[in-house]
C-alpha cells in the first residue's frame, strides 16, 4: 500500500491508503504544470490485461419520456459506461461554493483573519472564488463507468480510466479526511447532544431554537462581531454548513454544529473532509441515475449537494492542458485547490469537442 497524505496546511491531515499496484499518477509534460491528484488506471485495452473484467448485475430505475418509471436489471462489466448516450444537463450548485469565501473575507476583521488562519480552515482564506462550471461536471458525469467500490467513482475518457476517491478529495481541499471519532455515529453526527440552543446561537439570533442557512448568510452579510472568538466560531459553522455540507437555503443549520463549535479544539480536529466527501459523492453518483433519456434533445435538471467544486478541480487535473478561456493555473500550491482561479463557464458542445472527444486531451 502507498500512503497519500493530505495537505500539511490542514491540521491533523488524514492518511489515505491507495493500492499502488493499480494506480499510476499522470504527469504533465510541460514545465511548471500541476501534478494531478486524479488516479489513472490501466484499461482493458492495455496489453497487460488479457480479458475483460467479470460480469455483474445492477437493478436500476429508468424514467421514460412519458414520465413512467421502468425497473430494469442491467448486466454489465466493470469499466462499461453507465450512460449509453450523451444528453443535455444543467446541474445546479446548491451553495455559494467558493464564491461564498468572499463573504467570509468581508465579515472578518484583519485581526480576526489573522486568528482564523490558525484554525484547520485557515487556508480557506487563500481560495479563489471559482465559478462553478456545471457543464464541465455534467460532461464528466456522462463518462461514468460501472465500478464496484461504493466509496469511489470511476470515469472512462477514451481509453483512460480516472478514479475519484477520498484521497483525491483530501489532496485538493487540504481537509482532514480521517475516520470519525468514537463519540460520533457512522454518519459523523455526535451520539449525544445537549438539550436546547447553544449559547452562541442564543446570543446572536435572539434565542431562536432553529436557524436557517439563509439566516446565517444574511447575518454575516449585514453584521460584524467584535468578539474575535465568536466571529471565528460563526465563520466555522458557515464554512462547514454552507460550503462543505451544502444544501438548500430553506434547510436548517444542523444543531450539532452549534454545540460542537463551543469547543474549538473539537471542531478543528473533526474530519469534516470525510463528511463532505461522502455527501458530495452521494449526490454525484445519483445525479443522473434514473434520468437517462432516449433523446439528446431532452434537458436534465439536477442539484448537487456537498462540495462539488472539489470534483470540478479534480476534473481540471485530469487533463494535460487547459486553455485560459476555461481556467487559469497559478502554479503548484498546497492544497491544490489554491492552484486554480478565474474559472469560466463553458458550453456543453465546446467542452465535449475540445476535451472529452479529443484523445490527446486526457
Amino acid at each position: 500500500m502507498v500512503l497519500t497524505r493530505s495537505s500539511p496546511a490542514a491540521s491533523k491531515a488524514a492518511d489515505i491508503a491507495v493500492p499502488s499496484s493499480s494506480i499510476r499518477m499522470k504527469s504533465h509534460p510541460s514545465p511548471g504544470a500541476p501534478t494531478p491528484s486524479a488516479s489513472r488506471i490501466q484499461t482493458r485495452s492495455s496489453p497487460n490485461i488479457a480479458a475483460a473484467g467479470p460480469s455483474h448485475k445492477m437493478p436500476i430505475s429508468m424514467k421514460m419520456n412519458n414520465g413512467s418509471v421502468v425497473d430494469k436489471v442491467l448486466e454489465f462489466e466493470e469499466e462499461e459506461h453507465y450512460h449509453k448516450i450523451w444528453f443535455y444537463g444543467k446541474p445546479a450548485l446548491i451553495s455559494g461554493g467558493l464564491v461564498a469565501i468572499n463573504l467570509v473575507k468581508k465579515f472578518l476583521t484583519p485581526t480576526q483573519k489573522s486568528k482564523f488562519r490558525s484554525t484547520s480552515f485557515g487556508h480557506f482564506l487563500d481560495f479563489e472564488p471559482l465559478v462553478f462550471s456545471g457543464q464541465l461536471v455534467h460532461c464528466m458525469l456522462l463518462k461514468e463507468v460501472f465500478h464496484l467500490n461504493p466509496n469511489e467513482m470511476m470515469f472512462k475518457v477514451h481509453e483512460t480510466l480516472l478514479k475519484f476517491s477520498i484521497s483525491d478529495f483530501a489532496l485538493i481541499t487540504g481537509l482532514n479526511c480521517a475516520e470519525y471519532p468514537s463519540f460520533c455515529n457512522e454518519d459523523g453526527i455526535p451520539k449525544q447532544l445537549p438539550f436546547g440552543s447553544s449559547w452562541l446561537c442564543s446570543k446572536y439570533f435572539l434565542r431562536k431554537s432553529s436557524i436557517y442557512r439563509g439566516d446565517l448568510y444574511d447575518f454575516l452579510d449585514q453584521n460584524q462581531v467584535n468578539d474575535d472568538t465568536d466571529a471565528i466560531k460563526l465563520v466555522l459553522i458557515f464554512i462547514v454548513d454552507y460550503i462543505l455540507l451544502s444544501k438548500k437555503d430553506n434547510k436548517l443549520v444542523d444543531k450539532y454544529l452549534w454545540h460542537m463549535v463551543d469547543s474549538l479544539d473539537m471542531f478543528g480536529s473533526f474530519p469534516w473532509g470525510r463528511k463532505s466527501f461522502f455527501l458530495t459523492l452521494e449526490y454525484l453518483k445519483k445525479a443522473l441515475k434514473g434520468k437517462q433519456t432516449d433523446s439528446q434533445q431532452d434537458v436534465i435538471y439536477y442539484e448537487l449537494f456537498g462540495f462539488p467544486t472539489a470534483f470540478q478541480i479534480w476534473i481540471y487535473e485530469c487533463f494535460i492542458s487547459l486553455p485560459k478561456t476555461v481556467i487559469s493555473y497559478n502554479g503548484p500550491k498546497i492544497p491544490r485547490i489554491c492552484s486554480w482561479s478565474k474559472a469560466f463557464k463553458s458550453k456543453f458542445f465546446s467542452l465535449n469537442e475540445k476535451f472529452f472527444d479529443c484523445e490527446e486531451a486526457c
